[in-house]
């Protein structure tokens, strides 16, 4: 049997911090911990730092990405991390009104569509114990037919909530506490 993986997981499997020996998950290269001077996770070869920075708290923006089948999760600047599982507080559903009339015109999809929120909790990609569906509100967005984010029993449109998770199974974003307004 083969198995076959991506470049970004073979970095994640190749990515290695100890107490002797650090493994840079960005170009491989390895050296020792005490050799590593002032700044000792910081690839000399590539400059890459190799740690993960925590981003519990922080105001994020996620959308699923088509391309890796999982959520990516960015600030304002860029992609922080991509994860199969996002629990987020105060948030906000925002359909950008020019992308969406670009994938209308040209049937392409494109990043367009977030879920606005203060990161509470994340399984980063790939997660192996991915929650199960919490309950029935499920939310979803389709491009080609709503304006907006919606609840998908009533295709009522929803544009705040107290507490989302995203789980990357059929059904992605679940309401666990809403706000009903506008």
């Amino acid at each position: 049997m083969k198995i076959i993986i991506t470049e970004d997981q073979l970095k994640m499997l190749t990515e290695k911090i100890d107490d002797e020996k650090v493994i840079c998950d960005n170009c491989g290269w390895s050296w020792s911990l005490m050799d590593g001077g002032d700044d000792p996770l910081t690839c000399h070869k590539c400059g890459h730092i190799n740690e993960e920075k925590e981003f519990i708290g922080e105001r994020v923006m996620v959308y699923y990405n088509l391309h890796k089948h999982t959520f990516s999760i960015r600030d304002k600047k860029r992609v922080l991390l991509h994860a199969d599982y996002v629990k987020l507080k105060n948030v906000e559903f925002r359909v950008r009104k020019g992308g969406k009339e670009k994938v209308r015109s040209e049937m392409q999809k494109n990043v367009h569509a977030f879920v606005i929120g203060d990161l509470v909790d994340y399984c980063k990609y790939p997660c192996e114990n991915i929650p199960s569906e919490p309950n029935d509100e499920i939310i979803t967005y389709n491009p080609y037919k709503y304006d907006s984010f919606v609840y998908k029993n009533s295709e009522e449109p929803i544009y705040n909530a107290k507490e989302i998770e995203m789980i990357n199974l059929k059904n992605k974003l679940f309401v666990i506490n809403e706000i009903r307004y506008r």
